[in-house]
């Protein structure tokens, strides 16, 4: 694709002030899906080499934030949590321009820390929940919004927010007082799936498998499980009597994992995982 630079006579129709993954998935889901031209995509990045990523799909880049926030109908902030009171200082948060939603990815930052910091209409601003199965399309989003949004704007701004998020997967809305819980199962569930995975794979090479299939194989039944799980609708418990035979070998693996503690340890993870996303908006 052709370089485009960006222009600051021009209104842009969505735009990321930060450029990681998280931001290239999603942007990249929006141009393969038809959903924003190329052109009409607008990222502001610190980064050279993120920097050239965008260019090379064709979306206007820049190094001020403002350009993003002053110029874009549809913004997203992409930055990591740390960086949020910094950044928004160095918005001209009272020369808004054409915005109309504002969408934050960030970990921790409450909707009504969003709401002081720009002093923009509770159907405005939406706090989403993506994860990295988003850089293949295959993620899920949850999304809150303020109790505080009317009725009729809400209407209107909302269902553009899930056709949004829609481009790289599933889509769900949630109160926001169950989001950090959500974000520990879905935003940090996939990290927990590689651990299982790796571990798996150890146990397939301690039995003399070669790594890559062992790697294969593991990744390939957590895949293939969990499609199950979304597609047949049947209870977790009854998909695993189905592979549990009386007197077998998978409910003496089992046995040995309920001993081992992992049921609890997940759980552990999630509520780890909750409370630390929650010091982190109380940080702020």
């Amino acid at each position: 694709m052709s370089k485009f630079n960006y222009d600051p006579h021009k209104t842009y129709e969505i735009g990321f002030i930060g450029s990681g993954n998280m931001a290239q998935a999603i942007g990249l889901a929006f141009i393969k899906k038809g959903i924003c031209k190329a052109e009409n995509l607008i990222v502001s990045s610190p980064s050279e080499n993120n920097k050239k990523v965008w260019r090379d799909i064709g979306a206007a880049v820049t190094t001020d934030n403002n350009d993003v926030f002053c110029n874009t109908k549809i913004v997203f902030l992409a930055i990591k949590p740390q960086y949020f009171p910094k950044v928004v200082s160095e918005l001209y948060i009272k020369a808004l321009g054409p915005l109309n939603i504002l969408i934050s990815i960030m970990v921790g930052i409450p909707l009504n820390t969003l709401q002081e910091a720009f002093m923009l209409k509770p159907s405005v601003i939406f706090k989403v929940m993506p994860n990295t199965p988003s850089l293949i399309q295959e993620g899920f989003s949850v999304i809150s919004y303020q109790n505080e949004a009317i009725l009729e704007e809400i209407e209107v701004t909302l269902p553009k927010v899930k056709l949004l998020m829609s481009a790289i997967g599933g889509v769900e809305v949630i109160p926001e007082s169950l989001m950090n819980a959500a974000g520990a199962i879905s935003g940090s569930g996939p990290a927990y799936a590689f651990l299982i995975i790796e571990a798996l794979a150890d146990g397939g090479v301690k039995q003399g498998l070669p790594r890559d299939l062992a790697v294969r194989l593991a990744a390939s039944a957590m895949a293939g499980g969990s499609r199950m799980v979304l597609e047949t609708g049947k209870h977790t418990g009854q998909l695993k009597d189905m592979v549990t035979s009386a007197g077998g070998s998978t409910i003496a693996a089992l046995h040995a994992l309920e001993k081992g503690g992992v049921r609890f340890a997940m759980m552990d993870a999630v509520e780890a995982a909750t409370n630390r996303s929650k010091e982190m908006g109380e940080k702020k």
